[in-house]
């Protein structure tokens, strides 16, 4: 398994990589808390949740936006707003990351309704 990515646009680049490549172990890999990736308690639960993550953030381009006014998260984490283009729609897509307790940085939650 690869390391995680070093900083937190980083590990969104991979993980957006991971979505257009459809890799779902990467994907897998890439999605954790401050603990390590997450690991589901079958492979059912896991292809569930990462053939949603796949299909709702399916993108033709992405791009890195300020994130406007406070914005409090917690110790560890980050949060990025990530513009996604797919045809003509556009959507401003908040992640959130967490840093690693081994480093680097892992996808701790997405907030999959501003993709739709």
């Amino acid at each position: 398994m690869a390391p995680a990515p070093a900083t937190p646009e980083a590990t969104v680049t991979a993980f957006l990589a991971a979505v257009d490549s459809n890799a779902a172990d990467r994907l897998a890999a890439l999605w954790g808390t401050e603990r390590g990736p997450l690991v589901f308690p079958n492979t059912r639960q896991r292809d569930l949740r990462i053939g949603t993550i796949l299909g709702m953030l399916r993108h033709d381009s992405f791009r890195f936006v300020p994130v406007s006014g406070s914005v409090t998260v917690p110790e560890g984490r980050r949060l990025l707003h990530v513009e996604m283009t797919r045809d003509d729609h556009r959507a401003t897509v908040p992640f959130t990351v967490v840093a690693q307790r081994s480093g680097g940085w892992l996808v701790e939650n997405i907030d999959l309704e501003a993709a739709m």
